[in-house]
């Protein structure tokens, strides 16, 4: 019997290159390094208007302060009233904690103007702030990441227990 019409017609079989499989882990396994080198000029990036420099960046709306060291029942006011000395405060964000409401110990103050910003660093950068000590610096910054290290010696480890010999056990 034969048929004619389009089951009647065989279809093609794929043509396997290599009878190995071949497989590979990762991301951009199997790729050159020059293809790599080149797929990074097809992202976007931010531009430093020729400045590559180390120090403070711009946030999209203003340049924002970090206080660490906050006191716990610090409130927004009372952050409010001692950096509003510097420059008008444009935001103030003080993170609490959901399950008691005190703060986390770190507020983002952001200024208008890139001088007043300094200033509030200058200022309280070290200063005590109801009783504790704050430290004030930029929250966003140019050039690579510091390294930071502790001033504080590492722990030490106590001795691991005396191992028992499995003939002495009376099991």
């Amino acid at each position: 019997m034969e048929e004619d019409g389009p089951a009647a017609r065989a279809l093609p079989v794929p043509h396997i290159v290599s009878p190995a499989v071949v497989r590979t882990r990762g991301r951009f396994a199997g790729r050159s390094p020059s293809i790599l080198a080149s797929s990074r000029d097809r992202f976007d990036s931010l531009t430093n208007d020729g400045d590559q420099g180390h120090g403070p960046q711009r946030s999209i709306e203003g340049w924002t302060i970090l206080v660490s060291g906050v006191k716990e029942d610090v409130e927004e006011g009372d952050l409010h009233d001692v950096f509003s000395e510097f420059g008008r405060v444009k935001d103030l964000h003080l993170n609490l904690e959901r399950r008691t409401g005190y703060a986390k110990g770190y507020a983002l103050i952001e200024y208008e103007s890139f001088e007043e910003a300094q200033a509030a660093i200058r200022a309280m950068n070290g200063s005590q702030l109801l009783t504790k000590t704050v430290y004030v610096d930029w929250a966003f910054s140019r050039g690579p990441i510091k390294n930071v290290t502790s001033t504080r010696p590492p722990r030490p480890r106590s001795r691991p227990p005396p191992r028992r010999l499995a003939a002495l056990t009376p099991y």
